[in-house]
């Protein structure tokens, strides 16, 4: 039977106990209830242990199931009160009937920072290495970092092969580090425009719809980072790169020349506006185009498919780009393997195949607003779904966004020339050229 259990106090008595507190936090007495700033995970168990009646015997160790621990994240968790969270609930709920002999415990850790999977991957095992996951779920940026300190089992020795022949090519990039797969893709989101039908005659995909139109095309400017995700895919959809043959960071001035022009013209035609600088983050221009103050925006696919039946007359494309041609950013999340134990690592391979076979992870990501890494999972949405066919194609010309060490150098050059030619005027030839020389070694001749 399946039971939620509230196991907070206790699970915060034993990480203390342990002296588990990530980012050097002071320790909490034993039996302390967690704080507001470190927050217990918490459990999920679909087992609930049953204690022999007085007098009976014990189940011999060999009969008891054996327990997985996962880590999983607030997002991607079966507890969330959300068409997502129930399906996935749904799944874990049916694995338990499947596979009795497996016991699935799931925690829920916080995407990034002290108290995230990285964080105790990194500091449990010298202190506490009893509470670490067999199986966890880590992003992309999490995932690169992770595989780099041998914090991961590589999953390509322990995964059936034919599970990765109906993979995105996207998805088995984000998977991969170094060449060498290391996570099984789960679910993904790409960037992507949204715009109201009735204000375009087509679909505004290219710089030169863009344009023509009087609509403003609405994107975040402004980034938390160093370069905003938008002029980078336009970037990189121009044929820009950010490393050389040889790896060191590189900035092609022709390629952001390209852009820049294209954004000096909508600036002129009143389509591009300056105080784009002042957002930075999709869930801000998404924001804007539900509530009608913006009729043509940049947003992310989960944006837009977690919320899609709150809006109405909307068409959704790729991100213009200068010839037209469909391209996107994609990241997401993988599985990941921690356990060394073989029984361990085989159980983990059950939830997998499990959780991985189409119809599961179709239900699970069109009820989520995440799409899948299996063209056959997107299949199971079916043709009456009107984003199947978008999603196709979006996943078929994604790219896997550049990892932060990548795109750092070159993303921050990139970010100083929009903002150079919109906020202060300076020409698109002069602001690319500037910055390719910020980034390319002195006597290197751009491709």
């Amino acid at each position: 039977m399946i039971r939620r259990l509230c196991a907070l106090a206790a699970l915060m008595f034993v990480l203390t106990a342990c002296g588990l507190i990530p980012g050097g936090a002071p320790q909490t007495p034993a039996g302390a209830a967690p704080t507001a700033t470190e927050p217990a995970p918490t459990l999920y168990a679909p087992h609930t242990p049953t204690v022999p009646a007085a007098g009976s015997e014990a189940l011999p160790d060999e009969e008891a199931p054996l327990v997985l621990t996962v880590w999983t994240a607030e997002d991607l968790s079966p507890l969330n009160d959300t068409p997502g969270g129930q399906a996935l609930l749904e799944q874990f709920t049916t694995f338990d009937q499947r596979f009795p002999d497996i016991r699935v415990d799931i925690y829920i850790k916080r995407a990034s920072g002290a108290g995230s999977t990285l964080a105790y991957l990194r500091s449990a095992p010298s202190v506490a290495p009893a509470i670490l996951p067999d199986l966890a779920l880590l992003d992309r940026e999490a995932l690169a970092q992770a595989a780099s300190e041998g914090l991961v089992v590589p999953i390509d020795t322990l995964i059936d092969p034919t599970l990765l022949e109906d993979m995105y090519p996207v998805a088995l990039e984000m998977g991969a580090v170094d060449g060498k797969l290391v996570g099984l893709p789960y679910v993904l989101q790409v960037q992507h425009s949204v715009y109201r039908e009735t204000l375009f005659q087509e679909p505004p995909s290219s710089f030169a719809t863009v344009l023509s139109s009087p609509v403003p095309f609405v994107f975040p400017a402004g980034t938390l980072g160093n370069v905003n995700r938008t002029t980078l895919l336009q970037y990189m959809a121009a044929g820009g790169v950010l490393v050389d043959e040889d790896g060191a960071p590189h900035l092609d001035s022709a390629a952001l020349a390209s852009v820049l022009n294209f954004y000096a013209a909508g600036r002129e035609r009143g389509v591009i506006d300056t105080a784009l600088f002042q957002i930075a983050d999709f869930n801000d221009s998404w924001a804007l185009y539900r509530s009608r103050q913006a009729g043509f925006a940049a947003v992310s696919s989960l944006n837009y498919l977690s919320e899609r039946s709150e809006v109405r007359n909307t068409g959704v494309t790729w991100t213009p780009t200068p010839d037209g041609g469909p391209f996107t950013l994609a990241t997401g999340w993988v599985w990941v393997v921690t356990t060394q134990d073989p029984d361990h690592q085989a159980a983990a391979m059950s939830l997998l195949n499990f959780l991985m076979n189409p119809v599961n992870l179709g239900t699970y990501t069109q009820a989520s607003g995440w799409l899948p890494s299996q063209a056959g999972a997107l299949a199971v949405w079916g043709d009456t779904d009107s984003y199947t066919a978008i999603g196709g194609v979006l996943l078929e010309n994604a790219v896997l966004l550049p990892d932060l060490a990548v795109r750092a150098a070159p993303g921050e050059a990139i970010q100083d020339a929009v903002e150079a030619v919109l906020l202060n005027g300076v020409s698109p030839f002069q602001a690319a050229n500037e910055a390719a020389q910020k980034v390319n070694p002195p006597n290197s001749s751009a491709p």
